[in-house]
């Protein structure tokens, strides 16, 4: 019915919009590449799974819209989780590893989604963990889709990969790359008289599996170490702060450097040892003298320091008064979501104990203060201390506290103003930073020489390392 498509429509694109807001308050920076070019239609999304909760939450705000997610059948016994799973439309599905159990019932749920031009997204690795690389990718996917093609939906598999920067630390940066789609009724997926195989095809699941697990590595983390990560990763940084155009203390692209570095990593052999030695070399040289890259090239001079401290200044004279409300609205659920951080040891579960408390403690944050900051009264005065860089756009549009408009715009800011406090704030510490690297090459410019001596060493090994590949 139209009314409920349209209502499905609006909820997938509420709940996704609040999974873009997660992102932008557990992230500093997410970028999002190859998304501009995704087909249209039915879409069955295979994604990496490195971060548990966060990575289905990162997804759907990249998407801009919520997939109906497929998930192990064994998160529905975690207490509170199937409330939330019910609650986003995620569908159970029976693991062999966890005992087996009917999938057709699910199977056949996906396949309804798929013929209504939905979107479905499945993590094909089976299980989050902390490797740095892809686990075995399971057929599941794989009879999935060859069983939609089969029953007639015209479908392209979309492979993403997400990497996240520092999964430990709050604010690091993610990237959400998609690569070319699969088309599961392609050549390779016919029987001899042209027609969609299906799941009972055993070669064919097998030949699509290996294709999604080849794309998936494309777009995804895929190192043997996390030192052969490290390593690959610091050199990709070098080359890249190198080009023209950097600016000084800019961070450099997250894609770019993930997809250098994953070159980098395919390289063996004497010119591959060569560049790792000289790279850890330089960050030994470099770390010994407490100085990083990026305080070196591009070079920071006393030019850089005066334009960011004037314009940090204006910034923090103009929006002050709306950053300080959102830091303190938010203070409560933020210290919650970073305690829920530190209970679990393993990185791949910090983020996931995140990301549940954050879902309840932010919205049940932003709802009480609406409610209370109403009318008139001790509670409504006591909360609209908090909220008062909004009463002249509140008196403004409504005259007065009362009514659901008021509500409505202190439920909206909070979660902004909240944003706006943690930028400022970054902006404060990035001028903070300015000024110690100025002070810090000013001390230590008659030893810079030699630094930038043996990062021109590690540059040379780099590019005949990419030439020799």
């Amino acid at each position: 019915m139209p009314g409920a498509v349209s209502l499905r429509t609006g909820t997938d694109r509420a709940v996704a919009l609040l999974a873009r807001l997660i992102s932008r308050g557990l992230f500093r920076s997410v970028e999002v590449v190859g998304f501009d070019d995704l087909p249209s239609g039915p879409r069955l999304i295979v994604a990496n799974h490195f971060n548990g909760f966060v990575d289905p939450v990162v997804l759907a705000g990249a998407l801009g819209r919520l997939p109906r997610f497929i998930a192990k059948a064994t998160l529905w016994k975690t207490p509170g989780v199937p409330l939330l799973m019910r609650a986003v439309g995620v569908l159970p599905v029976h693991r062999t590893v966890d005992g087996g159990g009917d999938n057709a019932g699910t199977f056949r749920s996906v396949i309804a989604e798929l013929h209504h031009g939905h979107a479905v997204a499945i993590f094909p690795e089976g299980t989050t963990h902390d490797d740095q690389r892809l686990a075995p990718v399971r057929t599941g996917a794989a009879r999935l889709a060859l069983d939609a093609a089969a029953d007639g939906v015209d479908l392209a598999i979309v492979p993403v990969g997400i990497t996240f920067e520092d999964k430990v630390a709050l604010r690091s940066r993610v990237v959400v790359r998609a690569a070319p789609p699969i088309d599961p009724a392609g050549a390779s997926y016919l029987d001899p008289g042209g027609a969609p195989v299906g799941s009972e095809d055993h070669q064919a699941v097998h030949h699509l599996t290996e294709e999604i697990r080849a794309r998936l590595a494309g777009v995804s983390p895929d190192f043997d170490s996390l030192l052969d990560a490290v390593e690959c990763r610091a050199a990709a940084d070098l080359v890249l702060r190198s080009e023209p155009g950097v600016r000084p203390l800019a961070e450099v692209s997250l894609a770019e450097r993930e997809a250098l570095a994953a070159e980098l990593d395919d390289l063996d052999g004497e010119p591959r040892a060569a560049l790792g030695a000289a790279v850890a070399e330089y960050h030994l040289l470099v770390g010994s003298l407490g100085v990083r890259d990026d305080h070196l090239v591009p070079s920071v001079g006393l030019s850089a320091l005066v334009r960011r401290l004037v314009l940090t200044t204006v910034l923090v004279v103009l929006l002050a008064p709306f950053a300080l409300m959102g830091a303190v609205v938010n203070l409560v659920p933020a210290l919650l979501v970073a305690l829920a951080g530190t209970v679990a040891s393993a990185p791949v579960s910090k983020g996931t104990n995140r990301v549940l408390a954050g879902v309840v403690a932010f919205p049940a944050t932003w709802a009480l203060l609406a409610v209370q900051d109403v009318g008139s009264g001790r509670a409504a005065d006591a909360f609209g201390a908090f909220t008062w860089p909004l009463s002249p756009v509140i008196e403004a549009a409504f005259g007065d506290r009362g009514g659901w408009g008021p509500s409505l715009l202190v439920f909206v800011a909070a979660p902004l103003f909240g944003l706006l406090a943690v930028w400022l704030a970054e902006q404060v510490i990035a001028c903070y930073r300015t000024a110690r690297t100025v002070w810090g090459n000013t001390k230590r410019r008659g030893q810079l020489r030699l630094l930038l001596d043996q990062r021109d060493v590690a540059l040379d090994a780099i590019v005949a390392a990419r030439r020799s590949g």
